[in-house]
């Protein structure tokens, strides 16, 4: 029942990744530090995940791209409201992935978070594009 609970937040909160995008601030440090160093793209997001058992209870979760910075990354900063727990880290993890499957659909991108960068309700992404080495062909 847990799993079926948790997966309706899942599945609303990744479909509103794709369709719930606005422009914000980020909170705090976040954003401040990547603004005067990189070059803040157009592609951001916010989106709210609601608790099943508590519709008043919610997360909101926001993510912003930067590129060309200064030492030649691109990251993506993911923020939220709320807890810093394992369930919202999991939730801020699907974010990022909805956000390159939004945003970078045809592009071929590979992501990893920097722990040294992320903190308590801040997820940093370095991010970069690159070339398969081969492709899959699908025999008929």
């Amino acid at each position: 029942m847990k799993n079926k609970m948790l997966s309706i937040v899942i599945c609303s909160l990744l479909a509103g990744c794709a369709t719930g995008c606005a422009a914000h601030r980020l909170r705090g440090n976040a954003g401040a530090s990547y603004t005067s160093t990189c070059t803040k793209t157009e592609n951001h997001g916010e989106i709210d995940a609601y608790e099943v058992l508590n519709i008043n209870k919610k997360t909101t979760f926001k993510a912003d791209e930067y590129i060309k910075c200064k030492d030649g990354r691109n990251v993506v900063v993911i923020t939220w409201d709320g807890p810093h727990d394992k369930r919202n880290a999991d939730l801020a993890a699907q974010v990022m992935t909805k956000f390159f499957t939004h945003f970078h659909a045809k592009e071929y991108i590979k992501y990893l978070l920097v722990p040294e960068e992320s903190s308590e309700n801040i997820f940093v992404y370095e991010f970069e594009y690159y070339t398969p080495q081969r492709t899959i062909r699908r025999l008929l």
